[in-house]
Parts: structure tokens; sequence; C-alpha cells
């Protein structure tokens, strides 16, 4: 929460308070003391419109309609950063296993295979929640008996054990789908209150866990949430991106926030195309 409180300073004018500073080759922030590493997203469009990269300990809301293929951008993301040594976690609260991995497989991430070779971990809440049982597979992780009341300690006695079991001494990179999922779960008054406790469980693990500080990132389909919620979110996100669907397969993207010194935003945006498993952005 310090973290992106700095971010937060600083974004509004008050670099002295924030004391970030950045180094020549733009690999990593200081806040406050704190050195925070600038990871790559692995596309460098991606890179350059967001001011260098993800500052780990960051978490980046990308925002889409409900035609558009801007999600893919996390898993393009997630791709890049386990060929880098990270380990991926994809918090569910949409769809069960399958449909998950048809409709992820579209982005050309293939999650049982990445699963398999211990690359990933899903957290199926969806199922948790509507007590589907289904076969055990040893990447896939289950909340027994979740509710509102009950997520925040059911997940995070699960994620200790995927800490402990899975990713060890690596990366872990968070990909939630979806948060309007959660808000249509737990009602979304109820999950904004749970994210806020959530985000402080986070920091004060930052604070006292010698280990490699995650990437999140969050999938949020703006057609099935309240402006409200979205605003929630988008305070705690320190990356935002936005993507309008034109037509099939072109898009606009747009960078509204980001904690790096060299962000500049572009008025008109990106453009965003996504076809035959290939993303580029102009």
């Amino acid at each position: 929460m310090y973290v992106a409180l700095s971010c937060f300073l600083k974004i509004c004018g008050f670099s002295k308070l924030a004391e970030l500073e950045l180094n020549t080759n733009f690999s990593k922030i200081v806040l406050v003391g704190l050195t925070m590493h600038v990871l790559s997203t692995g596309i460098p469009e991606l890179d350059r419109a967001i001011g260098g990269g993800l500052l780990e300990e960051g978490n980046l809301l990308i925002l889409y309609d409900s035609y558009s293929y801007g999600w893919v951008l996390a898993f393009e993301i997630l791709r890049n950063r386990i060929n880098e040594g990270d380990f991926g976690v994809i918090l569910d609260s949409v769809m069960p296993l399958t449909p998950l991995s048809m409709e992820v497989g579209v982005s050309g991430f293939n999650i049982e295979e990445e699963g398999r070779r211990g690359n990933l971990a899903v957290i199926d809440v969806l199922s948790s929640f509507y007590r589907i049982q289904l076969p055990e597979v040893d990447f896939v992780y289950y909340l027994p008996g979740v509710d509102a009341a009950t997520f925040l300690p059911k997940y995070t006695e699960v994620y200790r054990k995927i800490l402990k079991d899975k990713i060890k001494d690596r990366r872990p990179v968070g990909v939630t789908v979806t948060m309007d999922g959660f808000g249509f779960m737990f009602g979304e008054e109820t999950f904004i209150r749970v994210f806020q406790n959530l985000i402080g469980v986070k920091e004060k693990a930052k604070m006292t866990e010698k280990r490699k500080r995650p990437l999140n990132i969050f999938l949020l389909n703006k057609g099935r949430a309240s402006e409200k919620f979205v605003a929630w979110i988008a305070l705690y996100s320190q990356y935002v991106i936005e993507f309008s669907s034109e037509s099939p397969g072109t898009e606009r993207m747009f960078v509204w926030k980001s904690p790096l010194p060299n962000f500049v935003p572009e008025r008109e945006g990106y453009s965003f195309t996504f076809r035959r498993g290939e993303i580029r952005i102009d």
C-alpha cells in the first residue's frame, strides 16, 4: 500500500513526497528507500507505451468491452514472464477449467501445458463457490465452501501452499480472470472491501517476507461492472490500459495510467490488432 501511495503522490505532482528516482537504464525505481525493479512485458511496443515496463508489486488493470480481444494481452505478458523464469497464478472467478482453457487458448497460451510443466497454478474460485466436484488436477486448487466472508483466509491459505510447493524462489505473476466476475459472485460493494483487505495483507507480506515480488494483472469487462466498481479497482492499479473495439480484429488501446517517470500519455491511443494469434500495437 505504501508503494501504491508513493506512486499516486508522484502522479499527482508531489514528487518530493514520493522521493522517486529512476536509474539511467530504467531497470529500477527507488521509492523512499525501497528498490523496485522495472520488468519487461516482453512486448517492446507495450513497454514503450507504459514508460519502460511493469514495476514489481505493481497492479496492471486491463479494461475491455464485450467484443474486445484486449484481454489476450494479459496472457502474452504471462507467457513472456514465464519464459523469463517467473511462475503464473490464474485466479479464476468465471469459468471451470475446460471452458477457461478453451477461452484462453485463443491467445496461444496453453493452460494445461504450462500447468503440467510446473509453471502455472489455477485457483478455481467459481467451481469452489458453486461446489462443483471436478477431477483432481495437480495444478488446480480449490477453496472449499468459499463465500464472501471466508474468501480472504481461504485464498491466503491456498496461496501460501502454492508459494511453498510450486513457486518457491520464482516471481509470481498473477492474472485475475476476472475482477467483474468477483463483483458478480460476492457483490461489488462486498468485494471492494475484501479487495482492500487483500491489499493490506500483501503490503504486510512485502514488509516481512524476503522473496521476489509479484506482478498482478486484473482483467475487467466494463460491460459487466458498474462505473463505481471500475473506479475502485483503477484506484488500486498503478497501470490502467483500456481497449475499445472498433471492428472485428481492430481496436484502440489507451494507456491511462503508469507510475513511471518516462510515461507520456498518447492522446490518440494506439492501434491494437489480434489476428492469427499475433498481437500488434502501432
